[in-house]
């Protein structure tokens, strides 16, 4: 139940930002809480809702029908019906994109940017002002002035991947890679396995599929936080 709670929390956001960290690292090494959490997803989507909906009115105005046995509004029908059609052909296409998803496709599925809200209230004493003052505009997604604050302190860890970051969402892989390879050739430091995670998708979306399964498996073959996903990608890519 405790599961379900933090599921359905995290799906709309309200997860307070202890609670959040913890929950996405635990996403990240828990394979089992992970395939639940997808599971609950599929269910709960706004996809899957809709086509329950359908169903349910297209039941209603059939039972309806037969109650009253007087002429009925067919084209109402025949919307629903059109309607259940097109969502089950999504669904179909979802299942087929499994099987055959493209390099933006798998991107879109896997990129999911860091909150920088928990790093700035556990860091809060060690960093520099332009680190903070760029962590502030992150969180409010300008990422152009976030890079520009993260660069007066160019030798801060923590404001090289948040800069990547914001490079990412900007669309800019060539340069989230440069600074992604900033932290990964510094080695001892806390963000290398974020580094190597983003950088790897990074190469993904830049169309690098071999170097980016070269990435994903060295990440696979170590023991750290996203070794599930860096396993799971591996087996989407490894479907076509």
């Amino acid at each position: 139940m405790k599961d379900l709670e933090k599921f359905e929390k995290f799906i709309k956001g309200e997860l307070e930002e202890g609670d959040l960290w913890e929950f996405k690292k635990s996403l990240e090494v828990d394979a089992s809480l992970a395939a639940e959490y997808e599971v609950y997803k599929a269910a709960f989507s706004p996809n899957a809702r809709k086509k329950h909906q359908l169903m349910d009115e297209l039941n209603d105005l059939r039972r309806t029908k037969t109650q009253r046995s007087i002429p009925f509004g067919w084209q109402r029908i025949a919307a629903v019906a059109a309607g259940i059609i097109i969502l089950l052909g999504i669904g179909f296409g979802l299942i087929k994109m499994q099987h055959s998803a493209s390099n933006q496709e798998l991107y879109a599925q896997y990129f999911v940017a860091e909150s920088a809200s928990f790093n700035v209230r556990s860091a809060t004493n060690s960093l520099e002002q332009p680190v903070l003052d760029g962590m502030q505009f992150y969180e409010l997604h300008n990422y152009d002035a976030a890079i520009e604050m993260f660069e007066k302190a160019p030798n801060n860890l923590m404001g090289k991947l948040y800069s990547g970051l914001s490079m990412m969402e900007l669309g800019d892989f060539k340069g989230a890679i440069h600074k992604f390879d900033d932290i990964i050739n510094h080695s001892d430091n806390l963000f290398v396995d974020q580094a190597e995670w983003y950088q790897s998708l990074c190469y993904l979306r830049t169309g690098k599929r071999s170097k980016a399964i070269e990435k994903f498996q060295e990440i696979a073959d170590d023991n750290g936080v996203y070794k599930t996903k860096a396993l799971k990608i591996l087996k989407e890519i490894n479907k076509e």
